[in-house]
């Protein structure tokens, strides 16, 4: 049956296939070149919300927290030139880490192209935004003509859900969003993929003999896991092995981490137990993980990972993952939760393993008590200024299971990857391979709006929040009730500890915030965030963490909670246990020469 057409503007295709796709938020920014794409959407409010950020990066990054949060897709709207622009950096944290968004931003009429019109990049190419962001993003188009949009529209959303998930830009030329033309709007079901895509029968079968063959079987999980919606049957697969499972930054979640069989991260910023279980293991099953640095302690040699001596089973969903940093025993190309069904099925034809029993058991629980209590000092060390250690600690005690932590670049994000537990997937967003300074607190925005019903607590630094503080705004003015723990130490806390440990006492430079006079200074994050309406209080006694955190839940409004915490150190220390390549300039000395010998060549 022929479907019937409409005669709709460039503006009005575009958002009933936004409503049609189930698209229930756009973050967004007016300018001048988006002005009739934002007139569409008028009509629409009963079924859209635009949500108004500050900065466009901004935008991108609530339209990635909310993905993460609930598995479903946002738009981001701006206009042409510096509001197309200020999005590279939310775009490209979205693509490192496998986060679909629509980005639709501002172009330059069809009929003024090349002329170099106000916030036209034409040199050398005319309209030359979408080369800038070709990098990072699946696909881009740029539409001539209204009829293209229904065909647009459809090939965004396939290339931005099918495979290894991403963002995707359509550069939107402003007489396009206005001119309207008679068109056919196919059902989405029509132009949409389904299913999985499953590996191999005959190399899962060979990965299942090479686990069942294994005596020291270890699972790595990486943000795969999650994005397949695979976390119960990679919890059934360890406990039929008995096989520790570790995880990357994005894979955190992946199993609850009170399980006996969780190891904790492993890395450069791992654990005692995650480190020596991926060192020492005879077989390791990685899933939907890309082995970055962070992950491998850079890749040196018995820190980590001992590949290929320790032989790698390799499950991705994008084959460019395979073999590309450690050579795979076996490269299964297929969705996690696919290859992990099928990969069950293969070791249920052997008897479950009794692992508790076991030496290899028994070592891997005393290895998980001795970081336990390695982390304790800082935990409980009723310092002031507060360690984030003891911060994240009194947090934790209070904040409900099931609350999702959104963590920012440096301090936050490495110490609540390996000292905060969470129990679920989805329950801990962070910026994992791009890991850009600013994203924790709009991301968390997001990531309220998609999950409701779920405290939501925003963890970042002084340093991040004056990145992208202002996104308060939105919060307050959209009622979203998210929580921010700023931990405020006056400066770049992380950075500052690597210049003083890698170059030197005297090498610091501009990593403590200081006045002309030489006098430390520190914001005043609560009095920003009541001078923009939100709620907030600013906390120096570590005994009072908690109770700010039940305030802040309690209140229904976003909220921030200002915990004044340490530069110095030791109290500023992180639990770093492997190795991170930091290069050390050539005239340090004794600095560069314990570099050289960590790094081994």
């Amino acid at each position: 049956m022929d479907q019937p057409t409409q005669r709709l503007t460039g503006g009005q295709i575009v958002t009933e296939y936004l409503v049609r796709e189930g698209v229930k938020y756009v973050f967004a920014i007016p300018g001048h070149g988006n002005t009739a794409l934002m007139d569409a959407f008028v009509d629409r409010q009963d079924e859209l919300t635009v949500i108004p950020a500050m900065h466009e990066q901004g935008a991108s990054h609530m339209a990635d927290g909310y993905y993460r949060a609930s598995g479903q897709v946002a738009a981001v709207c701006v206009t042409i030139g510096p509001g197309a622009t200020n999005t590279l950096t939310g775009i490209a944290t979205a693509f490192m880490d496998s986060m679909p968004q629509l980005v639709i931003t501002g172009a330059v009429h069809t009929y003024f192209t090349g002329k170099g019109v106000l916030q036209e990049i034409d040199r050398p190419h005319a309209d030359n935004f979408p080369r800038m962001a070709e990098p990072v993003v699946k696909r881009w188009f740029q539409p001539s003509h209204v009829e293209q949009l229904p065909e647009v529209m459809s090939h965004a959303f396939n290339a931005m859900l099918e495979g290894r998930r991403g963002p995707v830009l359509i550069n939107f030329p402003q007489d396009i969003q206005a001119e309207e033309a008679e068109v056919m709007l196919a059902p989405i079901e029509q132009r949409r993929p389904r299913g999985r895509l499953h590996g191999d029968p005959a190399e899962i079968a060979r990965a299942a003999q090479l686990l069942l063959s294994a005596e020291r079987p270890v699972i790595l999980a990486g943000g795969g896991v999650i994005a397949a919606e695979a976390t119960d049957l990679l919890v059934k697969v360890a406990e039929r092995l008995g096989a520790p499972v570790t995880t990357s930054f994005n894979g955190k979640g992946a199993i609850a981490e009170d399980h006996e069989l969780y190891a904790w991260p492993c890395g450069d910023m791992g654990s005692f137990s995650g480190n020596a279980m991926t060192r020492e293991a005879d077989v390791i099953l990685s899933l939907g993980c890309r082995f970055s640095d962070r992950v491998t302690s850079s890749y040196a040699q018995g820190v980590t990972f001992d590949i290929p001596k320790t032989k790698l089973i390799h499950v991705d969903i994008d084959g460019f993952e395979i073999g590309k940093n450690y050579p795979a025993e076996v490269g299964i190309l297929g969705d996690a939760y696919a290859v992990l069904s099928a990969l069950l099925t293969e070791l249920e034809k052997a008897p479950a393993r009794e692992y508790r029993g076991t030496e290899y058991f028994q070592r891997f629980q005393q290895l998980k008590a001795q970081w336990v209590e390695h982390l304790r000092p800082q935990q409980e060390a009723n310092h002031a200024p507060i360690t984030i250690s003891q911060a994240l600690s009194e947090a934790r005690k209070v904040l409900p299971r099931d609350t999702i932590v959104v963590t920012d670049s440096s301090c936050p994000q490495n110490q609540v990857y390996n000292e905060f537990p969470v129990y679920g997937p989805k329950q801990h967003i962070t910026a994992g391979g791009f890991s850009g300074i600013g994203f924790a607190l709009p991301a968390a925005i997001g990531a309220k709006l998609g999950a409701p019903d779920k405290p939501v607590v925003c963890i970042c630094g002084d340093g991040a929040f004056l990145q992208t503080g202002q996104e308060l705004a939105t919060a307050v003015m959209m009622g979203i009730p998210a929580v921010f723990l700023i931990l405020n130490n006056g400066g770049w806390c992380g950075i500052r500890n690597l210049q003083l440990n890698l170059f030197g006492e005297d090498r610091e430079l501009i990593t403590n915030f200081k006045t002309p006079d030489g006098s430390s200074w520190m914001a005043n994050c609560t009095g920003f965030a009541k001078s923009l309406g939100a709620a907030g209080e600013r906390v120096e006694d570590p005994a009072e963490i908690g109770n700010a955190l039940k305030r802040a839940l309690a209140s229904g409004q976003p909220y921030v909670v200002e915990v004044i915490c340490s530069l110095e150190r030791p109290w500023s220390n992180m639990h770093m246990t492997g190795w991170w390549d930091i290069t050390v300039p050539a005239n340090r000395g004794e600095y560069r020469e314990r570099y050289e010998k960590k790094r081994g060549f």
